[in-house]
C-alpha cells in the first residue's frame, strides 16, 4: 500500500460512509450528495451526527446553498470535514458561520502490519475488562460518550442517538461495532469500529476524565487492534488529534494527510 493520496482517499471514503450510515439509522432520507460534497442529516440537533464531507474545493456559494442554508433552516448544528489537499478559504468560511476546529491527522495501514500490545499495566490487571458492547449496554455507552459535552446541548443529543440505536435490530447496524473498558465493573472507556467496503475505521476513543492517566485508553486501543487483526478487511483508517499520533504510530499506522474540521452552530 502506497501512503499517498490513495491512502488518504481510504480515510475520506470511510468517513463519508460512516457519516451516511449513522445518520441513516436515525433518518431514512439522511444523505444527499453532489460533486465534491456529501451532506448527512440525522434529524438530531447534533454536530456529531449531522456531517458534511468535502473532497474538493468549491465556490463558497455551493457550500452555502447545499449545506449551510440547509442546516440553518432547520436550526441544526453540523460538522464539516474537509478532506481535499487544497484548503478552503478561511475568510469565506467565517462569513458562512463556520468556526474552525483543530485539524485531525488522517492515518491508515494495512491490517497485516499492525501489532497489538496485550499487556496491561500492573495496576489494571484483574480490574479492567475489555469487551464488545451489546444492545443492553448501548445506552450506558452513550452516556459515557456524552460526558465529553457535559453541560452542552450536544450531550443529550448523543445520549438520544444511542437510546434510539439500542432499539435498532443488530443486523441493521452490523457495520458499527462498539467496545468498552470496564474498571471494577464501571464503564469508563469506549471506542468504535466502522466497516466500510474497503476499510475498517477506528473512531471515538474516549476515557472518562476521572480515570485518565492509568493506561486504560491505551489498553482499549490495543484491544481493538486485536479485533482488527481478526477481521477480513485489508486496510484500517483513523482520524486522530495531532498530539495523539504516537499510540497509532506504535501499532503500525502511518500519517497520510490532514483533515480540516469546521463546526456550525445556529
Amino acid at each position: 500500500m502506497k501512503y499517498s493520496l490513495s491512502a488518504k482517499n481510504l480515510v475520506s471514503r470511510n468517513l463519508e460512509a460512516r457519516a451516511s450510515y449513522c445518520a441513516g439509522l436515525m433518518n431514512v432520507d439522511a444523505t444527499k450528495e453532489i460533486t465534491g460534497v456529501l451532506r448527512t442529516d440525522s434529524g438530531l440537533l447534533s454536530h456529531t451526527f449531522n456531517q458534511a464531507v468535502t473532497t474538493a474545493v468549491m465556490p463558497s456559494r455551493i457550500l452555502q446553498r447545499f449545506v449551510v442554508d440547509y442546516f440553518r433552516e432547520r436550526h441544526s448544528p453540523f460538522t464539516l470535514w474537509h478532506c481535499a489537499n487544497k484548503p478552503l478559504d478561511e475568510g469565506e468560511m467565517l462569513e458562512l458561520g463556520m468556526k474552525r476546529q483543530p485539524s485531525m491527522v488522517a492515518m491508515a495501514s494495512e491490517v497485516v502490519r499492525l501489532a497489538a500490545d496485550s499487556d496491561l499495566p500492573e495496576g489494571l490487571r484483574g480490574k479492567l475488562e475489555l469487551e464488545p458492547v451489546n444492545a443492553e449496554s448501548l445506552e450506558e455507552y452513550g452516556k459515557l460518550q456524552a460526558l465529553a459535552y457535559s453541560g452542552e446541548r450536544e450531550g443529550p443529543q448523543i445520549r438520544k442517538f444511542y437510546q434510539t440505536l439500542a432499539q435498532v435490530p443488530e443486523q441493521k447496524r452490523s457495520r458499527l461495532r462498539y467496545y468498552a473498558g470496564r474498571l471494577d465493573g464501571e464503564l469508563v472507556a469506549g471506542a468504535s469500529l466502522y466497516a466500510s467496503a474497503d476499510a475498517l475505521g477506528f473512531y471515538d476513543l474516549y476515557v472518562d476524565e476521572k480515570h485518565r492517566g492509568q493506561g486504560i485508553g491505551r489498553a482499549l486501543f490495543h484491544y481493538l487492534v486485536g479485533q482488527l487483526q481478526n477481521s477480513h478487511h485489508k486496510h484500517v483508517v483513523a482520524l486522530t488529534p495531532a498530539d495523539r499520533q504516537e499510540l497509532l504510530l506504535e501499532a503500525g499506522f502511518f500519517a497520510v494527510g490532514e483533515v480540516a474540521c469546521y463546526r456550525f452552530e445556529p
